[in-house]
């Protein structure tokens, strides 16, 4: 019976405990009611929120309704300039009169073409001006006019053909002398700065021609100032004729350019363009012409042709290895007829180079503009 008891004693306490676990798991009357009394808070204030919040809607058109009213006066304000001024009344000043705009006097470069911007320019950059042609006036003398080279607006305005400068067209006058500079794959401002002229530097080309940073692209068209001088589409004209490439090779040095005279040995601004092939390769007339010169210097021209074409344009061909022996004073020759081959007579280059002008009126012409 002792064992009984004992063991009855030792397992009663676990019994309890799970009546008791029990019985505790079970939430009182007290917790429920509390749950029951928060829901019904949170019920409250919901609707008392959505009771108010159509009276917050009206607010926001109310506000609505005061901007509207508003709006008439913005528009008068705008319309403000084309109201007769009042007596006593501030001026406004003219966009004449403006430290930055002056439509009259000031263009500038990086627009569809990239030779033109916005007025808002640093000091250093290069400006514009316009003029138009009167009935007296021609190419040469409206750049002694401004002081400037004719060759400077023949690039400037893309001129091709000197005879399309008549009365009533607009040119565009830069404020020195210079020319435009179509970027080509593989240029940066500092290999174009070197082409020109060793001195020039990239950074200056950035400042004159306005550019936010040292990045350009291909198309691109950037004024490159004249070093040795001290100091847009109506000209677009297609020339009387059209030019071609006397022969596939690739250009060396570009008009404008800095290169040295193989008669003086001096450095010159290149007049034209040169030309690098292969020996034997044939070099032809780049429009049909009339031959009007032919010869051979031992330093300078070399072996040289120059053809005589409509509309006052002249081409030379300078350096030629030989000359076609049907070619001859006087004689016409057809577009892309043989003139000979190219070659390296009057000077020192070690590499077959032509040297290639076209001219007009005496007026030397950018080739790279015709083809």
């Amino acid at each position: 019976m002792g064992k009984d008891y004992y063991d009855d004693m030792q397992e009663r306490p676990s019994w309890r405990s799970g009546r008791e676990g029990s019985e505790n798991n079970r939430p009182s009357k007290g917790l429920i009611w509390t749950i029951a009394l928060g829901i019904a808070i949170c019920v409250v204030v919901i609707v008392i929120w959505y009771q108010f919040f159509p009276a917050q809607s009206q607010g926001s058109q109310g506000q609505s309704t005061v901007i509207e009213e508003v709006l008439p006066e913005v528009k008068e304000i705008a319309d403000a300039p084309q109201i007769q001024p009042t007596e006593g009344g501030e001026e406004n000043p003219s966009p004449s009169d403006a430290p930055v705009v002056d439509s009259e006097s000031a263009r500038a470069i990086d627009s569809q073409s990239s030779v033109r911007r916005s007025p808002s320019t640093s000091s250093a950059s290069i400006q514009y001006a316009d003029h138009v042609v009167k009935d007296d006036e021609d190419l040469a003398g409206i750049a002694k006019l401004y002081n400037l080279k004719p060759q400077t607006l023949i690039s400037v305005n893309q001129i091709r053909n000197i005879q399309a400068v008549k009365e009533g067209v607009t040119l565009t006058i830069p404020d020195r002398d210079g020319q435009l500079y179509t970027v080509r794959e593989g240029d940066m401002l500092s290999t174009i700065a070197r082409k020109y002229s060793p001195t020039l530097g990239w950074k200056t080309l950035q400042e004159l021609n306005n550019l936010k940073n040292e990045r350009i692209f291909v198309g691109q068209q950037l004024f490159i100032p004249d070093t040795t001088s001290s100091s847009l589409a109506q000209l677009t004209d297609v020339s009387p004729i059209q030019f071609q490439k006397p022969f596939r090779g690739t250009i060396s040095k570009l008009f404008g350019q800095s290169y040295e005279n193989p008669a003086t040995g001096a450095s010159e601004i290149l007049a034209g363009i040169l030309i690098e092939g292969d020996w034997g390769e044939a070099v032809v007339a780049s429009a049909k012409g009339e031959v009007v010169d032919a010869g051979n210097e031992q330093k300078g021209r070399g072996r040289f042709v120059i053809l005589s074409h409509e509309g006052g344009y002249r081409t030379s061909y300078y350096h030629l290895e030989n000359v076609d022996t049907a070619v001859r004073i006087g004689m016409s020759l057809e577009k892309g007829q043989t003139i000979g081959s190219i070659g390296t007579s009057g000077t020192d280059y070690e590499q077959p180079t032509l040297f290639f002008s076209i001219e007009q009126s005496g007026i030397a012409l950018d080739p790279m503009q015709f083809f």
